[in-house]
């Protein structure tokens, strides 16, 4: 089962109580032992996310660690990052062409290293209990979800397509009904652009029998559906301008009339509306009507988009593939170069698209890191990290096309020989120095 303690391999008493103590304050669980023995036996026991050891141990070095990494997990041994003094650079240096993650250079910064573990396990820090995300604007964002929760007062939430308005609707709805004994009350949710003009009513208010062609049935509406409840109206922006009318009087009277009825039906509902349009210029235009703006907009919540949330894309990331972890029992992690591409997207998509990519990476990865790579996954390449877009009015350089090219071969290579650095060389009838230069040239360019 895949664990979210590091384990610290560190026999200096002063260095490894400072940086337990720093990764402890930066809410990561630690694991500290003092020896290659004891680091071997804690290896068998946990799959850990990641190992940070001292390159020289009382009872061995770090290629014994690696040596016994590699042959615990294969090819997909957890990333292993040796902390080394200047003398050692030259053995860190190759067994990082072994097979290693990385090496940092004692005395190192504290500040930049806990960056670089965060990148890799946003789960740590505060993320402990975040439902939305861990950047600034999503935790601001879930405090004042907790407040709105109390207030018997209807919410607009509005935000670009994908960024998780029904999220945030779900979660006030959850947050209060936890707030109240008994049965928990219904959550009904509807997207008025998926309905057409003419049903719209029906699906809101129900009808009768007979109230029109093809109506064989009652059928009960959302509102009442929802009484007790929450209603989430997505897409309120695409309500046509005669259900607006009809649904401000619902607002203002608290009463529903099915379709073909003449009697009136009370419902207490709590009601959330999101859009992805400006509402505000839908009233210039007379699209939208401005009474029924001030009615449902008693808690205005707008969402960035995610290409403003670096921090919550690598936190969405790993996020994800822990779920698809649990639904189809494997235990896949992300490499940090994904995390590295994926914090500078744009993400026009948003939360959506982000993990539309991650699912396509993740089914196509041939171990158990999921990576991204042109060779491995057929999909259009405006999809893939560097692609150009389609449509782009810039055509790519030569060069970074080259460039893009040989790295995906030198990682599917890399992927088929299990990370073996040496193997992997022959294979492509190339020096082990000229791949590793190669790798390492590459990784600078992308900032890993």
């Amino acid at each position: 089962m895949f664990d979210q303690a590091i384990l610290l391999v560190e026999d200096d008493p002063i260095m490894g109580e400072s940086l337990q103590q720093r990764l402890t304050l930066e809410h990561f669980s630690v694991n500290w032992v003092r020896n290659l023995g004891r680091a071997k036996a804690e290896l068998q026991l946990r799959l850990y996310p990641l190992v940070l050891s001292d390159i020289r141990l009382p009872d061995g070095n770090g290629e014994a660690l690696l040596g016994a990494m590699l042959q615990r997990y294969g090819g997909c041994c957890p990333p292993l990052v040796f902390m080394t003094g200047f003398g050692s650079v030259n053995q860190a240096v190759r067994l990082v062409r072994n097979g290693a993650w990385d090496y940092i250079q004692k005395p190192f910064d504290l500040d930049l290293l806990m960056r670089r573990i965060h990148d890799w396990l946003p789960e740590g820090g505060d993320a402990h209990d975040a439902w939305l995300g861990v950047s600034p604007a999503s935790r601001a964002l879930e405090q004042l979800v907790e407040r709105i929760a109390r207030l018997d007062l209807p919410v607009l939430i509005q935000g670009e397509s994908g960024t998780g308005k029904e999220v945030v609707a779900e979660k006030i709805h959850a947050t209060m009904a936890a707030q109240r004994p008994g049965k928990a009350p219904p959550f009904v949710a509807i997207n008025c652009a998926a309905i057409s003009d003419g049903l719209l009513e029906s699906e809101l208010f129900g009808h009768e029998p007979g109230a029109f062609t093809g109506a064989a049935r009652r059928h009960v509406g959302v509102f009442e559906q929802a009484h007790g409840g929450t209603l989430f109206l997505d897409e309120i922006g695409d309500m046509p301008s005669h259900a607006q009318v009809k649904l401000l009087r619902v607002l203002q009277d608290g009463k529903i009339r099915r379709v073909g009825s003449e009697k009136s039906i009370q419902v207490d509902v709590r009601l959330i509306c999101a859009t992805h349009k400006p509402l505000e210029k839908l009233v210039e235009s007379g699209e939208f009507r401005q009474d029924l703006l001030f009615r449902i907009s008693g808690v205005p919540l707008h969402l960035p988009p995610l290409r403003d949330r670096p921090d919550d894309a690598a936190w969405l990331s790993h996020r994800h593939v822990h779920a698809l972890n649990a639904k189809s029992g494997q235990h896949k992690r992300i490499d940090p170069q994904f995390i590295a591409w994926a914090r500078s997207q744009p993400w026009e998509g948003n939360v959506r698209e982000l993990f539309s990519v991650i699912e396509r990476a993740y089914h196509f990865s041939p171990d158990c890191w999921v990576r991204w790579t042109r060779s491995a996954i057929p999909c259009m390449q405006q999809d893939l990290p560097g692609g150009a877009a389609t449509g782009s009015t810039v055509p790519e350089r030569l060069d970074s096309y080259i460039s893009r090219v040989e790295l995906d071969y030198l990682q599917q290579r890399l992927t088929e020989n299990k990370g073996q650095i040496a193997k992997t060389a022959d294979s492509l009838g190339i020096s082990r120095k000229t791949l590793w230069e190669k790798l390492r040239r590459y990784h600078q360019e992308a900032g890993v």
